[in-house]
């Protein structure tokens, strides 16, 4: 005799395909109105538009790798299933609160309660303590040498990792290689950030631009009450490099920057987020 639970369950896993195709294309969706959003101001004739397609490759490839972290820490190594699932959670970090792509993340991924939210607070320390490491080190060396503190914190999450070893997923190897991965991806943001720079002003003090990049992201990562970070990075990269570029050249790649990250954001998606048939009963 078929149970009441069992006979509404039918029609919705039938249906889950479709509402799966449904949830990837409203996330397309949503990521294209914010690059829109983004580029409404922008006057491309007054770039070098050359540079945005080194920038764009450059960070895509960090958009990647990011995913490529959230994969690792969470099956030790590279699944097309985890970057997929990463790819369409993270398009919710739009959304007003700031915390629903870590929360869906929490909800997704399988495990106890502590491992599930360790897991996830893992991925966004390793971020930030990349993001901070590459721009620390970037702005001492370009001449401000106080930042050279930052580089500590890429010894944070390997520490951590000690106080959740045995309890959760995250061994101390899994944890150092998604760091390594990290710095990498973030190498390549602040490489694509000094290219957005570059098409607006021209090449000028690379490595000043590259650490304030990489700062002014991590800004945007803790202000979880903007979404996605919006305003936040780009006031902070204002901010740090104020004294050295014009406020107009400032504003103007800040913008750029951030269309660019989300063309690159929006082509990972529709290349390694497409819904998967295959992982069906994991409710991706």
């Amino acid at each position: 005799m078929t149970t009441a639970p069992a006979r509404w369950r039918a029609p919705f896993e039938r249906a889950l395909p479709a509402l799966r195709i449904a949830r990837f294309g409203l996330a397309v969706a949503l990521v294209a109105a914010m690059g829109v959003l983004a580029v409404r101001d922008v006057d491309f004739g007054a770039l070098t538009w050359w540079l945005l397609v080194p920038s764009a490759t450059a960070a895509a490839a960090w958009w990647t790798l990011l995913a490529r972290g959230w994969a690792i820490l969470v099956s030790g190594r590279t699944t097309a299933h985890d970057v997929a699932t990463w790819c369409r959670t993270q398009v919710l970090r739009y959304l007003p609160g700031g915390i629903w792509a870590p929360t869906s993340r929490i909800v997704l991924v399988d495990g106890s309660a502590v491992d599930r939210v360790a897991t996830v607070a893992a991925e966004n320390v390793v971020s930030l303590c990349a993001a901070l490491t590459i721009g620390g080190a970037a702005l001492a060396v370009s001449g401000r040498p106080a930042w050279v503190a930052l580089v500590l914190c890429v010894a944070l999450p390997s520490v951590g990792a000690r106080f959740v070893a045995g309890r959760t997923r995250l061994d101390r190897r899994r944890v150092v290689r998604a760091t390594a991965n990290a710095l990498l991806g973030f190498a390549c943001y602040v490489a694509s950030a000094v290219m957005v720079q570059a098409a607006v002003s021209g090449l000028h003090r690379p490595l000043l631009v590259a650490g304030a990049a990489g700062v002014s992201w991590a800004a945007g990562l803790v202000a979880v009450f903007a979404p996605g970070g919006l305003g936040v990075r780009e006031i902070a990269y204002v901010g740090l490099l104020g004294s050295s570029f014009g406020h107009d050249d400032l504003i103007a790649a800040a913008i750029v920057m951030r269309a660019v990250t989300i063309a690159a954001e929006l082509l990972v998606l529709l290349a390694a987020g497409r819904p998967s048939t295959r992982h069906a009963a994991k409710n991706s």
